[in-house]
């Protein structure tokens, strides 16, 4: 008999697997630049990316060969897991020369139907060659004198050098009550008056945390000249080079007045979008969908950025909500760093009705246009009809709750682990027959109960089992299946909100205990023994007769 159930639970396991559904990537293949602002004879570096499969170093490229030159090449491939998915990213970087001044287009590439955006350069004439005598140039300049407090301030240290360097340094930037955020060094080659220049851009976000001024201080650059040839001794070392760029000072102003927001988000740009795994206006009791918040602002980092507003369950009777933990991340963009963050909650319907949840609405300083937006989105309707559903395996609603990923969506881990809490009820179930069969030949015990619990160690064989192997959602399904048994006619569709209405705080308290596991991060730290002793004490309680000791195994 054990072989014959077994053999059932590999079948059950293989029939998971087989209608497991796949994950859907969202594929994109994206291009950028390094610089929208080039001089002629300057080069500016343009990287290709694609992170669902394409490849970059297969796209036609010679519809960029009409304004640039292709100068050099070069290709990368990286990996990383994000909720426990895969990604791959592949990248091709080109060095490009403009051929001609005036407005010069980055076309868009098509690659499988998907296609970039095309991309603006403004090229200017050839710079003002330099004196003679100056071969090595190094300055410092920021993109705006006077900014917001907490608004981003780039910094850009520049180093020229029409000669060869050795022991090249920079001394170190620290700017009192100011956040420095290093970003990316830029390289890039200048053509002057037949001399070819080598330039070294290091950039700098500053966000100076409070009103007044920043002082940001004179940097030193030092260095060794190369010479041509080779000594006994190595490199021929020529004169050493030392130059200091200017001190800059920028006004930093404070929190305009006009500002009505509770939290100051001083940006180039800010967006806030939204997006659902399931139409919330259409639902039928015991579905769940999914929502992911998303907000984006370009010149903030995204610790700047608040969190969103989840919904407060408490005002919505009929209405579950389980929310996943916040991805907060920033990136280097061409105007330096961009602030992320996403905030992804399921919400279950439990009871037929029509709810509205609340706009939403961010306001934000635009630092371009110097005025105060507000980044909305519209309230939106909850409509769920139907009534819950007696699934025929014995399963409740609510052990077909999606788990949340990182990325706000339905994945195949939405649907893998309540397949597995099935399979090991399944199982279970099971294994309970088996047990009773026997035990059936066994001399029976006698024992009395009240004519409304009618529950005895077989309903319980499962339940401990769980709890035994600490897995809540096996635990629930038995809980949930000891319950109907428990209460009889007045079992009908169970869930654990009515199970707790019917049993004594003890009970109740341990089944809040595994219903907030169910749906945390930390569900793999839930302990069942607890929950065991309630049922065992409710079951007592409501028999007439002393119970025998339960055993997870009867004897024979």
């Amino acid at each position: 008999m054990m072989k014959f159930a077994g053999s059932v639970a590999t079948a059950c396991l293989w029939l998971l697997i087989a209608v497991l559904p796949a994950t859907m990537s969202h594929a994109r293949i994206t291009a950028e630049v390094d610089r929208n602002d080039v001089a002629l004879g300057e080069t500016l570096r343009l990287t290709l990316r694609a992170d669902a499969g394409e490849q970059p170093d297969e796209l036609d490229l010679s519809s960029l060969e009409r304004d640039f030159d292709i100068l050099q090449r070069s290709s990368a491939t990286s990996a990383r897991i994000v909720g426990g998915e895969q990604s791959v990213t592949r990248t091709l970087e080109l060095d490009l020369a403009p051929r001609r001044e005036g407005l010069a287009t980055i076309p868009s590439f098509i690659y499988d139907g998907r296609r970039t955006t095309p991309i603006a350069v403004k090229v200017s004439p050839e710079p003002v060659a330099a004196d003679n005598d100056a071969l090595v140039l190094f300055d410092a300049k920021v993109d705006r004198t006077e900014a917001y407090v907490q608004a981003q301030v780039i910094l850009t240290v520049t180093l020229q050098q029409a000669i060869n360097l050795d022991n090249r340094a920079v001394s170190e930037l620290e700017i009192p009550n100011t956040y420095v955020e290093q970003l990316e060094q830029r390289s890039f080659q200048r053509r002057q008056a037949g001399r070819l220049w080598q330039v070294t851009e290091l950039r700098y976000a500053l966000f100076p945390q409070q009103s007044g001024s920043i002082e940001i201080p004179s940097l030193a650059f030092s260095g060794r000249e190369l010479l041509p040839g080779r000594s006994l001794l190595g490199a021929r070392l020529g004169r050493r080079i030392s130059i200091q760029s200017d001190p800059i000072s920028v006004r930093v102003k404070p929190v305009p007045a006009s500002f009505t927001g509770d939290v100051w988000l001083p940006a180039r740009s800010l967006s806030l979008t939204s997006r659902w795994s399931a139409e919330p206006d259409s639902l039928n009791v015991g579905d769940s969908t999914t929502r992911t918040l998303e907000m984006t602002a370009e010149g903030l980092q995204g610790s700047q950025l608040p969190p969103l507003k989840s919904i407060d369950q408490r005002d919505l009777k009929g209405l579950r909500f389980y929310p996943d933990q916040e991805t907060v991340e920033q990136q280097e963009v061409s105007t330096g760093i961009a602030g992320y963050r996403l905030q992804s909650e399921a919400l279950v319907a439990t009871e037929s009705g029509q709810w509205v949840l609340p706009a939403q609405e961010i306001p934000w300083w635009n630092t371009e246009t110097d005025t105060m937006e507000i980044a909305r989105l519209p309230a939106v309707t909850v409509a769920v009809t139907g009534s819950a559903p007696v699934p025929s395996d014995g399963l409740t609603p609510d052990s077909a709750i999606p788990t949340v990923n990182d990325a706000g969506g339905s994945t195949a881990a939405n649907w893998l682990w309540p397949s597995i809490a099935a399979l090991g009820w399944l199982v279970a179930a099971t294994l309970a027959w088996v047990l009773w069969q026997r035990s059936d030949s066994q001399p029976k015990r006698s024992t009395s109960t009240s004519s409304h619990f009618r529950v005895g160690n077989r309903e319980l064989i499962p339940l401990r089992l769980a709890c035994s192997q600490n897995d809540p959602s096996a635990a629930r399904d038995a809980l949930l299946a000891w319950g109907k048994s428990y209460l009889g006619q007045r079992g009908g569709s169970l869930t654990l909100d009515g199970l707790a209405l019917e049993v004594d705080a003890s009970l109740r308290a341990e089944i809040g205990t595994l219903d907030r596991a169910l749906y945390s991060a930390q569900a793999g730290s839930w302990q069942g023994e607890s929950l065991f002793a309630a049922v065992r004490a409710q079951t007592d309680k409501g028999s007439n007769a002393e119970q025998p000791d339960l055993e997870l195994y009867p004897a024979t």
